[in-house]
């Protein structure tokens, strides 16, 4: 049962000409006051000599398990009729939680939004790669939602006010989803883990939808732009650079992160022994989207060392003293800044363009050369075949157009359509070229001759 007790300050009148009423937090205090003027007999005193306000009702709830677990809530409201709807909606929620789950979890009741959230991050995020990026973010969350506040108090509202007031500080729609993830996370947790009665209040959430359907490739000769750029201001970078061009390597995949603040310890990074030269494969031992994979499945991936990838980690191994140990020794940090800088620094300077802007030019290029979306995810690493599918092999209307009139073309047109079909539009052009340099046609069904202008 609710106990509602008038906690509202007393007012004590004197009646001495010259002494007005006055408001005492405590009833003796009234008490002693009155007595100065005589009033010695509390049971004597009338309402209007004593009289307590109706400002403030204190609630406080005490209810007990079978396993001698307690639960202990308290509040107070301005009116009797406030502090009573809420006793009886709390004892409501309180009863049918024990009922529902056999008992109490004693550090439901105490457990603050920051101590959940710390909780949160040390039990599910440790082994990930994303823990330190996390780590900000929950600290984030904390300052947001209120670090003291009691877990078991946020609410819907709570949330709903929480995206607005992100999209008020003006966070992309991916950061945005990025902060909800984890909350939606942390109530999976704290009901599955830690036996919580919550329910997801953060779960459906109407969120902006990030633009991940735009896509950035070269325009115009940013590429040269951007190299020329990169070789006079930070030479060093070009070997990444072209490496993420060649295969789609993400940031982390060839670059270690920052030192943990807690640890120094560093993740992540492309080492030599990661490179097998006689069976022309790399191995990356992890990847962004290992902690998503059966156990059955092997983390990381393995792609092949192409000749244009051996062509650029040749000369660093050559001039590697140890030949072990990470390839490149600066971070991802360092990476981005100075990939930054370039883009600034070319001339005219290139606008919109990211690292990450490389990944998916390389990954344009590869479904151009691997038409299979699952083995193209075998190159790249993701982890949507439908991804793939509606973003990197769109077939143009022309494309279409080849197709269909296809059995009805003259055989110069099927054999631009089939080319362009296997090679893509780019390198059709390229091998019709080369095919009309050479001096006989029949060249170009020579082993020998395709071998050297392959190369």
């Amino acid at each position: 049962m609710a106990n509602i007790t008038n906690r509202s300050p007393w007012i004590a009148n004197a009646h001495r000409k010259g002494e007005p009423p006055r408001e005492f937090r405590l009833k003796s205090k009234a008490l002693e006051y009155l007595a100065t003027f005589g009033h010695t007999d509390p049971a004597a005193l009338t309402r209007k000599h004593l009289k307590q306000l109706e400002t403030a009702f204190e609630v406080q709830i005490k209810l007990k398990d079978k396993a001698g677990e307690i639960v202990k809530r308290s509040s107070t409201f301005s009116t009797a009729e406030e502090a009573q709807t809420w006793a009886d909606a709390q004892e409501v929620e309180i009863k049918s939680y024990r009922e529902r789950h056999g008992g109490f979890v004693a550090d439901f009741e105490t457990m603050t939004v920051e101590e959940a959230l710390t909780k949160f991050h040390s039990q599910h995020y440790t082994d990930k790669r994303s823990a330190k990026e996390v780590g900000y973010r929950i600290r984030h969350l904390a300052d947001w939602l209120g670090a003291s506040r009691p877990f078991r108090t946020l609410n819907r509202k709570d949330f709903i006010k929480l995206r607005d007031d992100m999209e008020g500080m003006e966070y992309s729609a991916s950061s945005m989803r990025n902060y909800f993830t984890i909350l939606t996370s942390l109530y999976q947790h704290a009901a599955n883990d830690w036996l919580y009665p919550v329910d997801n209040h953060a779960r459906g959430i109407k969120l902006p939808k990030p633009a991940n359907h735009k896509q950035r490739f070269w325009m115009a000769d940013e590429e040269r732009r951007l190299m020329e750029s990169i070789r006079k201001n930070f030479p060093w970078l070009e070997p990444i650079v072209r490496l993420s061009l060649a295969m789609a390597f993400r940031r982390g995949e060839i670059i270690q992160g920052a030192k943990d603040s807690k640890t120094g310890l560093q993740s992540g990074g492309l080492r030599w022994e990661d490179i097998d030269w006689d069976k022309k494969q790399v191995t990356l031992p992890r990847e962004k989207n290992d902690h998503t994979k059966a156990v059955t499945e092997e983390a990381g991936r393995k792609v092949p060392l192409t000749t244009e990838i051996e062509a650029i980690l040749r000369p660093l191994f050559d001039a590697s003293a140890s030949k072990r140990g990470l390839i490149f020794s600066t971070t991802t940090n360092t990476v981005s800044k100075a990939f930054r800088q370039a883009c600034e620094r070319a001339e005219p300077p290139i606008e919109q363009l990211t690292f990450h802007s490389l990944r998916k030019i390389a990954t344009k290029r590869l479904s151009e050369l691997v038409t299979n979306p699952m083995e193209l995810s075998r190159l790249t690493g993701h982890k949507s075949i439908d991804v793939l599918n509606r973003r990197y092999f769109q077939v143009s209307t022309d494309e279409l157009r080849s197709k269909l009139e296809i059995n009805s073309a003259e055989l110069l047109q099927k054999g631009v359509s089939a080319l362009s079909s296997a090679l893509g539009g780019e390198r059709a052009r390229k091998f019709l070229e080369l095919v009309r340099s050479m001096p006989n046609v029949e060249d170009a069904f020579k082993p020998s001759t395709n071998t050297e202008q392959a190369a």
